[in-house]
């Protein structure tokens, strides 16, 4: 190894006219490590699979910077007009201020909320508190059958084993009159 790097080292130098030091050619100093570089040859060396490594192979970069991108477009294409909007908003309309309720006026349920984008939200995205209420009775009530009915089929079970009857399918035990004792002559027969 360390006589093909002479070896090359000796060919770059010839071919780029250089002259080659006494010290490299008679062995005065080790050839490779430092001594090599101050030796005065001057040229590029190829390296093997256990030298320098020339290509460092790392993970790719491409998608998280194309991710990281299209969040940060897409964080301010909605985010620039919400801030705007709601900075209007705030400006020019303002939250509610509590007054009196007039004789015989009975508010509708988004009118409790002070800011307006919360009212508005509460009026034509969110359901009213009463339809919130009926679906949660509604799903009382279906947890409550669902419960009978289980209890119902647990004694039944009950039932059918105590009782020894059920939808299981049984077939009669043939009498033992049909069974034919007599010797064969052969054993299929």
């Amino acid at each position: 190894m360390a006589a093909m790097s002479l070896l090359l080292r000796a060919a770059v130098a010839l071919g780029s006219r250089r002259a080659l030091p006494g010290s490299v050619v008679w062995g005065r100093f080790p050839l490779l490590g430092r001594a090599v570089s101050r030796s005065g040859l001057i040229g590029p060396v190829r390296h093997g699979s256990h030298g320098k490594r020339m290509f460092i192979i790392k993970p790719t970069a491409f998608y998280d910077r194309r991710f990281l991108y299209l969040l940060r477009f897409y964080i301010l294409l909605t985010g620039i007009p919400v801030a705007v909007f709601v900075t209007l908003v705030n400006i020019f309309i303002g939250e509610a201020e509590l007054a009196e309720i007039p004789e015989g006026y009975v508010p509708e349920h988004w009118e409790y909320y002070p800011h307006p984008i919360t009212r508005w939200i509460a009026c034509y995205l969110l359901d009213p508190p009463e339809k919130d209420y009926e679906k949660g009775m509604a799903v009382i009530f279906t947890e409550a059958q669902k419960t009978e009915l289980r209890r119902q089929a647990h004694e039944a079970r009950r039932l059918m084993k105590e009782r020894g009857d059920g939808p299981w399918y049984h077939y009669e035990t043939p009498s033992t009159s049909l069974i034919d004792y007599s010797y064969k002559a052969t054993p299929d027969n």
